[in-house]
Order: structure tokens, then C-alpha cells, then sequence
């Protein structure tokens, strides 16, 4: 292994003596831009995105990225909760298995949310499953060294608070969705959500398959299936590679519950 992998993984410490030597100053330098790639990947999970370069270069230091190919777990329900996540590319499904073996869908995370953010409080096992629905990437960051850092910087936990108001908004919303709107309703409040903008084209990109979406909307497919059928007549929605095409955005508020003008790339 290159000595710079080895750093890396095993975490080994320079002597003055290799301080000096070509290979330590190609580790440091190496090292740096690592560290600076995770600062940047940081800001990319919206439980960070409005710190500094500060902030973010001591959660930098209590993290590490990890790789997921599609179906791999990063974890199971019952195992240590030593880390939390955050999504930088692809999408993860958190679900649980009754004893009847029925899966449940507990919510479907993409880039820039969080995975198991419980764990950095008093959780000691992880109370769900999580997989990988595509081959992705995440930021692992240690629980015990995060609430070590709220400790030593009580301003970073007032920001994080801000920033989980925010967050919090999406999920009052997605209750109210499932236990007051009908199928329809939150099928549009789902692609206003998460629609995006690009070249002048508004979409929604779905990153897992029409049966775990209807389980995310609290449905079976027989039921998601005329409600897609229904908006293709309509004219709402256009079936593309991993997603919709959404033609007419107003049109599709007329459908969903929240009337105000959403932006392209707003997530809540």
C-alpha cells in the first residue's frame, strides 16, 4: 500500500526525522487536499452547509468518506451507533421488518440529508436498517467526537438548531401528507418537493423504483399506478430515465396542497 493510503487508513504520525524526508512532504501536501475535499463534502449535507471553513475543518477531522455500491448496507437495525451519515451522492432507504417479514419504509435519504443523526445523542443501537437504492457516496462522521466539538463550541450547537428548523418543516409536511391528503395530493406535493431545474426544464429525479416510491407515499403500486396514469392524461408529468418531466410546475400546484410558488431546487 502507497504510504499515503497508509496515513490515511491506519492514522500514522510522522517523526521529525520523516518530517525531512521527500515522502513526508508529499504526505502533508496530500493530506491537506484530502482534508480540504472533506470540508468541501461537508457543506454539501445541510446540517452544515451554512458553517465556516473553521467549523468545517474540525468536523472535517472527526470524519471520513465511505463508498456504498447499490444494495450494500451501511448498517443494520440493532448494531452500535458509532456514526452518523450524511449523503453526498446517490440515495439510502431507512426500513424496518416486522416479525411477519413485511418491510416498512421508515424514509427514502438523498444527497445532503443525514443518516442516523440519533446516534450523537443517547442511541446506543441503530433502531432501522439502511441500504444503499443506487451505488453511493456518504460522509461517515464519529458521534462521540461530534458531541465532544457541541461541548468545546456552543455557537456551532445554535447553528445546527437553525439549520434542523429548516429540516424540520419537510417532515411536519410529509406527515400531514400522509395522514390528511389523498394519494393524488401527495404525489404532486412529492415532485413540487424535490423538483429540480435545468436548461429550462423542470424534473423530478427518482432514485429508487414505483413500488418503494408507493410505500414512501404511504400506498400500494395498484394505487400509485392510476394516479401516474391520471397525471400522464393530464399532462403533469412525462416519464423520463430516473424520474418525471414536469411540463407545466403551475399546473401541478393546483394539485398539492401547499399553493405558494416553490423554487426549482428548494427540498422543504
Amino acid at each position: 500500500m502507497p504510504l499515503l493510503g497508509l496515513s490515511l487508513r491506519w492514522g500514522i504520525r510522522l517523526t521529525s526525522r520523516d518530517a525531512c524526508s521527500p515522502e513526508a512532504v508529499v504526505v502533508s501536501f496530500r493530506m491537506n487536499e484530502a482534508s480540504e475535499h472533506l470540508e468541501q463534502a461537508l457543506r454539501e449535507i445541510f446540517l452544515f452547509e451554512s458553517l465556516d471553513a473553521a467549523k468545517l475543518r474540525v468536523i472535517a477531522s472527526i470524519s471520513a468518506l465511505r463508498e456504498l455500491r447499490k444494495g450494500e448496507h451501511l448498517f443494520h437495525a440493532g448494531d452500535r451507533a458509532q456514526y452518523f451519515y450524511g449523503i453526498l451522492e446517490g440515495a439510502c432507504k431507512l426500513y424496518r421488518v416486522s416479525p411477519s417479514g413485511d418491510e416498512f419504509i421508515v424514509h427514502i435519504q438523498q444527497r445532503g440529508d443525514l443518516l442516523a443523526e440519533a446516534a450523537m445523542f443517547d442511541v446506543k443501537r441503530y433502531p432501522v436498517h439502511c441500504v444503499a437504492l443506487e451505488d453511493s457516496t456518504v460522509v461517515r462522521v464519529s458521534a462521540i467526537g461530534f458531541v465532544a466539538l457541541l461541548m468545546e463550541h456552543p455557537d456551532l450547537s445554535l447553528e445546527l438548531l437553525n439549520a434542523y428548523s429548516r429540516r424540520l418543516r419537510a417532515f411536519v409536511l410529509a406527515l400531514e401528507d400522509v395522514s390528511l391528503r389523498d394519494v393524488k395530493t401527495r404525489f404532486a406535493n412529492f415532485l413540487l418537493r424535490n423538483m429540480k431545474e435545468r436548461d429550462g426544464l423542470c424534473f423530478c429525479e427518482l432514485s429508487f423504483s414505483k413500488k418503494e416510491l408507493a410505500r414512501l407515499l404511504g400506498t400500494i403500486p395498484e394505487t400509485l399506478s392510476r394516479t401516474l396514469r391520471e397525471f400522464r392524461t393530464h399532462g403533469l408529468i412525462e416519464d423520463i430515465p430516473d424520474g418525471f418531466l414536469i411540463p407545466e410546475p403551475r399546473a401541478l400546484q393546483a394539485w398539492g396542497s401547499d399553493r405558494r410558488t416553490y423554487s426549482p431546487d428548494e427540498r422543504a
